[in-house]
């Protein structure tokens, strides 16, 4: 007999979906950012403030969306964060074909 489990987990979804996703809920620029630590490998898609919407763990792969990816706000500065990539639908896909 199966019996339902009520515990809650974060959903692993694809760079692809993570950037779809936060598109779609208005976010018109994202910059992904490289592990600060060699140790932790976490890769970081934030915003032009510097806000983390994304996450993800390069040994499972996978990103999740943070508690701040409902948090738009406009650029009327026109600010680019410093030495990051920009995503784009073009970067997302190729990023994509090469496995990441």
């Amino acid at each position: 007999m199966n019996t339902p489990s009520h515990e809650s987990e974060r959903v692993p979804v694809s760079l692809e979906a993570a950037w779809r996703a936060l598109t779609a809920l208005g976010h018109q620029r994202l910059w992904l950012r490289p592990p600060e630590d060699h140790g932790v490998h976490t890769w970081l898609i934030v915003t032009w403030d510097g806000l983390t919407v994304a996450e993800r763990i390069r040994a499972s792969g996978s990103w999740w969306l943070t508690g701040d990816a409902n948090a738009i706000y406009t650029n009327p500065e026109r600010i680019v964060p410093d030495g990051l990539e920009e995503i784009t639908w073009l970067s997302v896909q190729r990023r994509m074909k090469d496995g990441f």
